[in-house]
């Protein structure tokens, strides 16, 4: 069989890991913490984002500079203690996915918002480690998604053309970046579901990673 990419990239929070679920949680605790109510709505329009956007989106919905900054320090607070303390589950599927492109020998990378040291942290203790050699963190490029930086630098890395990944997203804010990085979007929804215009820009919509990977199989 011929395929029609050569390299798959990977989002990790959301995609490959629970972790949306323990941020949304931080940030409620950290409101709870400074006595301030922090909306579901902006909590939903976080995911995806990284540290940085996620700070400047609090301070826009505040207008309020210093109490954003000590909300988003609180909630780091909570997220590290929770990704240190409890289990960090894996997204149902991931492992077999990643089994069979190992299996193919399909070149694959992460391409995340995330910053370097959380990202180490998070495949390092959830065992995804050992699936890739590449990965490219939030922190590492100049821009973060939505812009194209991370899965173009992994690209890069993996010295395989844009043009022939796969990107495996779950956030709409990842979808994006894939497509500016002129690539084709797999999404496979977490937290928020997918509008009519992302699921028309997306590849294919799948409800599960087993489905994904199905997807992947016929490419």
């Amino acid at each position: 069989m011929i395929r029609s990419f050569d390299a798959v990239l990977f989002d990790m929070d959301g995609l490959m890991i629970d972790t949306e679920s323990v941020s949304a949680s931080s940030w409620r605790l950290a409101g709870e913490s400074l006595d301030i109510h922090i909306p579901e709505e902006l909590i939903h329009s976080m995911v995806g984002l990284s540290v940085t956007r996620s700070l400047e989106r609090v301070i826009e919905h505040y207008g309020d500079r210093t109490l954003g900054q000590a909300l988003s320090e609180a909630c780091r607070h909570h997220y590290r203690r929770q990704l240190a303390e409890d289990d960090i589950p894996l997204k149902t599927g991931i492992e077999a996915v990643l089994e069979w492109l190992s299996g193919q020998n399909i070149p694959r990378a992460v391409a995340t918002s995330t910053q370097r040291l959380m990202c180490d942290l998070k495949l390092q203790r959830t065992g995804l480690a050992r699936y890739f050699d590449i990965s490219v963190a939030g922190d590492e490029v100049s821009h973060t998604k939505p812009a194209p930086d991370v899965f173009l630098a992994a690209a890069a890395k993996l010295d395989i053309a844009p043009e022939r990944c796969i990107v495996l997203e779950d956030s709409p804010y990842g979808l994006l970046a894939g497509l500016a990085a002129g690539m084709r979007v797999i999404l496979v929804p977490d937290m928020i579901k997918p509008s009519a215009d992302d699921q028309a820009k997306a590849l294919a919509t799948c409800d599960s990673l087993h489905d994904a990977l199905s997807l992947l199989k016929t490419l």
